[in-house]
């Protein structure tokens, strides 16, 4: 139970709380406080039958998200599943080749000068590391000689190579830009050989023939930015087992590459 007494004295003008604390068998110590105009509610102590201040709502904090949140590899270097497209250009150069005529008894080697060839690839990224793609390319070799048993003949000739092949790529995937690739394909190569008189016996001669070929590809990409990468690779195009009108056995062919080229993927 709280009691209070409240004393004015009229010399100070000021007013006397007193509170004291009672129980059935004693008293408690009797707490004064002097101050002008003091009410209880200002020491703290609320009378009975007054409600308690309201306790004040703690305003909500709002945590703002950081700009330094954990980025993926794709942020850095772009999307590692999804389309692709890829273009390159390099240098060819066509091993001898060299075939027998007739009853086997005339030899005959065709050397070419370097060429070139350009590459245009699509393809996808079904898996981060696989990519199955459809490639069509442009060969070009000038004939640099016939060898015709022990009779060498210089003359314009040439041989154009449309491959059109189904590759299948193996990407490293690296924590850097840098990323290395092996594949291998396989397609068919539409070939037209030309060769003017003086590199045959038989005149001006020229062959369209379709031939089975495969390839061997390896090489590294460096990412230049986000989905946009810069390749540098090697090729080996063969035919195992190449076809022309007229020509008896001939040793399989092979076109050697070294290219650089843009890839995208999206």
């Amino acid at each position: 139970m709280l009691i209070f007494s409240w004393a004015a004295s009229a010399e100070t003008n000021s007013e006397s709380v007193t509170l004291r604390t009672a129980t059935s068998e004693s008293s408690g110590p009797n707490l004064t406080t002097t101050s002008p105009s003091l009410r209880p509610e200002d020491v703290g102590i609320v009378p009975i039958g007054i409600n308690s201040p309201s306790p004040t709502t703690p305003v909500p904090v709002v945590l703002e998200e950081s700009d330094d949140s954990p980025r993926s590899l794709e942020d850095f270097f772009g999307p590692n599943e999804g389309p692709v497209f890829r273009t390159a250009v390099g240098v060819n150069l066509l091993q001898p080749w060299s075939t027998r005529f007739g009853n086997q008894s005339i030899y005959s080697k065709t050397i070419f000068n370097p060429g070139i060839r350009y590459d245009l690839e699509a393809g996808y990224n079904v898996l981060p590391q696989i990519r199955l793609s459809v490639e069509g390319d442009f060969i070009y070799n000038s004939i640099h000689s016939v060898v015709w048993g022990n009779d060498t003949r210089y003359g314009t000739g040439s041989l154009y190579q449309v491959p059109v092949l189904f590759n299948a790529t193996y990407h490293y995937l690296s924590q850097g830009p840098f990323r290395g690739y092996v594949g291998a394909g396989v397609g068919a190569n539409w070939m037209v050989y030309q060769s003017g008189t003086a590199l045959t016996e038989v005149g001006t001669y020229t062959s369209y023939q379709w031939n089975f070929a495969w390839q061997f590809t390896t090489g590294f990409t460096y990412t230049i930015q986000p989905g946009f990468d810069l390749d540098i690779g090697y090729k080996c195009l063969s035919m195992p087992s190449p076809n022309f009108a007229d020509f008896g056995t001939s040793h399989a062919m092979f076109n050697h590459t070294a290219e650089i080229g843009l890839a995208w993927r999206f």
